[in-house]
């Protein structure tokens, strides 16, 4: 049986005013959001923890950069 994940699409632009709630329903509801820009998908915003799972199904290393703010 597989999970049925609920996805949105907006432009960046429009993200861009309402970051926090994207963050938010990404964060406590596991909705992903899809960026897009001139009409092509650009990225996604997911969970966090579907990226670690994403990450670690594909094999791949992560590799903290800090950003200068942090």
């Amino acid at each position: 049986m597989t999970a049925t994940r609920t996805e949105r699409r907006t432009k960046i632009a429009k993200a861009r005013n309402v970051l926090g709630e994207v963050i938010s329903r990404a964060r406590f509801a596991g909705e992903a959001t899809i960026l897009v820009n001139r009409g092509k998908e650009a990225a996604v915003i997911v969970p966090f923890d579907f990226y670690e799972r994403a990450t670690e199904a594909l094999g791949e290393e992560r590799v903290l950069i800090e950003s200068e703010d942090d």
